[in-house]
This record gives structure tokens, C-alpha cells and sequence, in this order.
């Protein structure tokens, strides 16, 4: 039995990274709001009134519809109240999990491109409200944060709701907007703005500095006026680089009284300021002067009405200790894609002992809970236009609220067949459009480990990817996490009892390739550690190319050309900071990855 979860804001505009500069988010290429609006049926303004997943007709995946108020419609037939579907969500024990795709939260406000959704439903879950999906998958819905009066996407941020936004929006619609509900934003900003001017909360501080999401980690957050009810604890929202912010479940509010909160830190929560609201009848809210560190976060199951999160786990799935990834023809065929996800999966596996293995070519071609971890390129219109492919993490339960266990039953990938990828090993070329496979398979792999986003421009992890960029490299804080969620795998078994009768993972020892167990065998790297410099000593005739060092966060260090070098080559780390470094060397059929420390 498999399935799945999933997955008042204020924008300090002083800290929104420049999005505009990202080019890709997970699994997302970036579109304009006049492309969304001219390939959108249906935009409108309105508000997250409601949720509930269900299973589609076929049981072979999970969905959630969210109801909509609607209060202005730009572009498409007035209706009063709609429903978003948006793939991933919880239903009992089962769980799924989809990136990219848009996560609405009831209360959210925004401006919703949209187009008919074609997914099928079973007759008991029709609702009799008219259905629609996000174009731009999560870019899809531009959420406002009424007290900076900005509108925010993944890849946009647009300030000015009444004054610019609407606008914007009227010059690419050529009409005015049809207005069915009362919602004033620029009201409401003013008078968001006069609170922050006169009412608490003030002050904020906390400790640590530096802590990790989705872990039950508690963060104690200091200040005054935060009253003696239980309001809102918001952090920077990791899936979109901060652009938002996402609040702490009110299971995860601790402790609450006027000076003093504590809280576990959100799955989503990203590096950047941290934001208290009140629970008054006209909320306040202010932020802290200092930005909060997350370092690493893991995945979290949300259940219960989307008021409990849970830590996840591996179990021995196949019957060897742990999952099997099965390639259909299509991308089995395709040698250098094979290579290049080979490459990424050989990393994971290799760094943290996680248990994956590729097992036979499959004649499965559809991404679906049906107990095959397949990974394929898509057919015809499968994918939204705009995504690079579409990845699903599936989950099962056991036990009741709140001491569930839940664990990862099965993991499909889907890649665009169209994409202008580098398979590599060559670095990708520094063009427009094009983007490096291996990074992308990294990066969905290490969701595929549990891992969540962070907001970090040079971590794998990170929420979004820029064209032309090789991000091959793990770093330290990808290790500590893996490494962690892999040794619960193997401590813990989640539901022995039947029906599930899980068993634990174990550790998967690194398997090299012949051609990278030659090179393997034929580099020495010393001195190890080394006060500065240290030397690749090639003891075979190998044909090498090139070495490349990067820093434990996946930045660059140096690349020295290895083309002619004689046995010996010296490489120079003066300079550079005490630490570990991973020194990668490629020769002209396989590349290694050994580690050196810098004293």
C-alpha cells in the first residue's frame, strides 16, 4: 500500500533576494505574468477559504482541492467561488508529495492565473464548483503581503497591489476588472500600517542564531507586547527564497506569553528575519532586526487538517535493505542521461550510505503510486508548459494522531524531453536556456533523501537553480542531514505489525563503476591534511583532464587543468579557509570525488 503528503505575511523588502536573477525553481522554468495571463482562461483575486485531498478516479495519485472566494475577476467568466487543484496533499494514512507544485495555506490571498483542470475525480469528492489548475504550476498564484502592500510568486515580487499590480495586470487583459467582493488592499494596508505604527509586538530576538527546519528544533524568540493569546510565529518561506513567509503550525507554538515564545521551526522555514503577529482583534506584527540561520531542513508529512507534522524515514522497500530505481526504455536509452542521473545517484549513495540501487529497465511509462520507482521522460502535454519535469514522494502511515509513523513507500521522476539539458560530464556552457541534468537529478534526489529547501545560492538544496549552473557537489550540512534521516531509517522500524510490516533499512555500501574504481585506485591525493598545498599523484596511465575543488557548501575554489600534467600535478589552496574541501578529478571516462582538509 503506497501514497502520500506533502508538502498576516509581511515581505522586509530590505532582505528579498533578487529573484529575477534565478532563473529556475526546482523543477520550473520561469514565465512572465503576461505569459501566464495570455495562456490563462480564468484570473482573479481572491481567497483561500478551504482545502481537502482526495484520491484521483484511479487511485494513482493524491490531490487537493482548494476553495477560493473570489473577489475580482480580470480576465475569464465571473463566478463567485472556484476550486484549485494542485497535485500533493494527505488523505488518511497516505500521503504524496509533488515539486514543483503550488501549496496554498487557508487565509492566503493573491491574484490566481488559471486554466481548466483536467483531473479526474470519483464522483463522491465533486464539489459542483467550476475546477481549475495553476498555469505556471507554483507561479501560478501571486500571494500578498497586505502589510508591505506586495504581491509575491517564486520568481516575482510586485509592490504596489492597487496602485502598480492592478495595473500591470489591466495593461496585458486590455479591460477592467469585474468586482464581485468587497476587498480593499490598499485599505487594508494603511490600516496594517497604522497598527505597526502604535501596537506591539517589539523587540524581537532570539536563540540560537543558527538552527534547522523541520526537525522538532526549538527556537525561544524574545521581545514584548506579544499578549498573553497565542497568535502567529512566521518564518521566510524556503520554496520561494524568502519571497514570503510561512507560519508555524499551532501545534508547533509551544509556549506563548507576553515576552517570552518558543516554537519548533516549519519544514518550509528558510534563513531571514522571524515575524510575530498578535492575536488581537486587529493583529500586529513586527519582525526581527536579525536574520535567523537555517542551515538544513527535512521533509515533514503534514496530517490532521494540516495541523500536525511529522518527521519521515526509509524502510526496506525491496527487499535488500532498501529502494530499487527502475529506468524506462525511453531514458535508459538515452546514455548520457543515464549517466548523468547515475552520477547524482551514486553521490547521494555514496556520501550518506543511503540504500538506492538502479535495478532492470522497466516497461512502465506513467508516474504513479503503483509500487515501481520509475524514472522516465514525459509524453505529449503531461507537464505544465512551463516545468522542467515533475517529481513524487509517496508515504504511508501507522498508528493514530498525534504518535503516527510515517515512511517512504515509492519515488517517480519525470524530466521534459525537450529541455535544452547538458548531460555532462562536461561543465554545462553559459547559455541562456540550458541546464545542467546532473544538478537538477542532485537536487530532486535529495528531496527523493528528505531533504528540504533552503535558501542558499550555494547549497544543492537550494530553492531555486540558475541556468548554466553546475551544482554537482554535496555539501557539509546535505551529509548532517542525510546522514541523520539514513540512521533513523536504519534504527527504527516504523509499523512491523501487519498490514505494512516495514523492516529497516541498512546501509548501502558505494559501488564504483569499473572506470571509477580505476581511477580511484589510480589517484592519491597528500598531503592529507594539508597546511595549504597537496599533490594528485597519478600512478596509472589514465588519460586525466581536469581537478576541480569546491568548498563544503558546493562553491567553487579552484579547476586546474590536468591535460599534459605529469604524474605528479601540485594544487595551490593558499589562502583559502581551514576547513574540509572536496577535490573532484576527472579523467577522459570517469570522475571521483575525494575529500581533503585544509589546517
Amino acid at each position: 500500500m503506497k501514497k502520500i503528503t506533502i508538502e498576516v505575511v509581511v515581505v522586509v523588502l530590505s532582505f528579498v533576494i533578487g529573484l529575477s536573477n534565478l532563473n529556475a525553481q526546482d523543477l520550473l522554468r520561469k514565465v512572465s505574468l503576461e505569459k501566464q495571463i495570455e495562456n490563462s482562461s480564468l484570473v482573479v483575486e481572491g481567497k483561500v477559504i478551504s482545502k481537502k485531498s482526495f484520491w484521483d478516479a484511479e487511485n494513482k495519485h493524491i490531490y487537493t482541492a482548494n476553495t477560493i472566494e473570489v473577489y475580482k475577476v480580470f480576465k475569464g467568466e465571473p463566478v463567485a467561488t472556484i476550486e484549485v487543484i494542485t497535485p500533493g496533499g494527505t488523505v488518511g494514512l497516505f500521503a504524496e508529495r509533488v515539486t514543483p507544485s503550488l501549496n496554498l495555506h487557508t487565509d492566503a490571498v493573491g491574484v490566481f492565473t488559471l486554466y481548466p483542470s483536467n483531473v479526474q475525480m470519483k464522483a463522491s469528492d465533486k464539489s459542483g464548483v467550476k475546477q481549475f489548475k495553476p498555469y505556471g504550476s507554483s507561479q501560478g498564484f501571486y500571494k500578498y503581503s497586505l502589510h508591505e502592500n506586495v504581491a509575491a510568486n517564486v520568481f516575482n515580487k510586485k509592490q504596489g497591489i492597487s496602485a502598480s499590480f492592478y495595473d500591470e495586470i489591466r495593461s496585458y487583459t486590455k479591460s477592467k476588472y469585474i468586482e464581485l467582493s468587497n476587498f480593499d488592499a490598499q485599505a487594508t494596508y494603511s490600516k496594517a500600517s497604522q497598527s505597526k505604527a502604535t501596537l506591539a509586538p517589539s523587540g524581537i530576538t532570539f536563540s540560537p542564531t543558527t538552527i534547522t527546519a523541520g526537525t522538532k528544533s526549538i527556537l525561544t524568540i524574545n521581545g514584548t507586547g506579544f499578549g498573553t493569546t497565542k497568535g502567529k510565529v512566521s518564518f521566510r518561506n524556503a520554496d520561494d527564497g524568502g519571497a514570503t513567509f510561512i507560519d508555524a503550525l499551532s501545534t508547533q507554538l509551544l509556549t506563548w506569553n507576553n515576552t517570552q515564545i518558543t516554537v519548533e521551526v516549519p519544514s518550509e522555514a528558510g534563513t531571514g528575519p522571524v515575524m510575530v503577529t498578535d492575536a488581537a482583534p486587529s493583529p500586529a506584527s513586527d519582525v526581527s532586526a536579525s536574520n535567523l540561520t537555517i542551515s538544513y531542513s527535512e521533509i515533514n508529512v503534514v496530517q490532521n487538517g494540516g495541523n500536525l507534522a511529522y518527521r519521515v524515514q526509509h524502510v526496506n522497500d525491496n527487499g535488500s535493505g532498501g529502494y530499487t530505481f527502475q529506468l524506462f526504455t525511453d531514458f535508459n536509452n538515452n546514455t548520457a542521461a543515464k549517466a548523468a542521473f547515475t552520477r547524482a545517484h551514486d553521490s547521494w549513495r555514496c556520501q550518506t550510505g543511503i540504500n538506492w540501487t538502479i535495478g532492470a529497465t522497466t516497461s512502465i511509462d506513467v508516474a504513479a503510486s503503483d509500487g515501481t520507482n520509475v524514472i522516465r521522460f514525459d509524453n505529449g502535454a503531461e507537464l505544465d508548459p512551463t516545468e522542467l519535469g515533475r517529481t513524487s514522494y509517496y508515504y504511508s502511515g501507522c498508528g493514530t494522531a498525534p504518535n503516527i509513523n510515517w515512511y517512504v513507500t515509492e519515488m517517480d521522476f519525470v524530466f521534459d524531453d525537450t529541455t535544452d539539458w547538458n548531460f555532462g560530464p562536461a561543465p554545462t556552457p553559459a547559455v541562456i536556456g540550458k541546464y545542467d541534468f546532473e544538478s537538477v537529478a542532485l537536487h530532486e534526489l535529495g528531496h527523493g533523501h528528505q531533504l528540504g529547501h533552503v535558501i542558499d545560492d550555494n547549497d544543492v538544496m537550494n530553492y531555486a537553480l540558475q541556468f548554466a549552473l553546475d551544482r554537482r557537489v554535496l555539501g557539509t550540512s546535505n551529509i548532517t542531514v542525510a546522514s541523520a534521516i539514513q540512521t533513523r531509517s536504519t534504527s527504527i522500524n516504523p509499523c512491523p505489525a501487519p498490514p505494512f510490516n516495514t523492516t529497516v533499512m541498512t546501509n548501502h555500501p558505494c559501488y564504483l563503476s569499473v572506470e571509477e574504481a580505476a581511477l580511484n585506485e589510480a589517484i592519491n591525493i597528500y598531503p592529507n591534511p594539508t597546511k595549504g598545498q597537496f599533490n594528485v599523484q597519478n600512478t596509472s596511465l589514465i588519460n586525466l583532464e581536469k581537478v576541480v575543488v569546491y568548498d563544503v557548501s558546493g562553491r567553487l575554489i579552484l579547476k586546474t587543468d590536468m591535460l599534459n600534467a605529469p604524474r605528479i600535478k601540485t594544487v595551490n589552496l593558499l589562502g583559502a579557509s581551514r576547513g574540509m574541501y572536496f577535490v573532484s578529478i576527472y579523467s577522459d571516462k570517469a570522475m571521483i570525488t575525494k575529500k581533503i582538509i585544509l589546517e
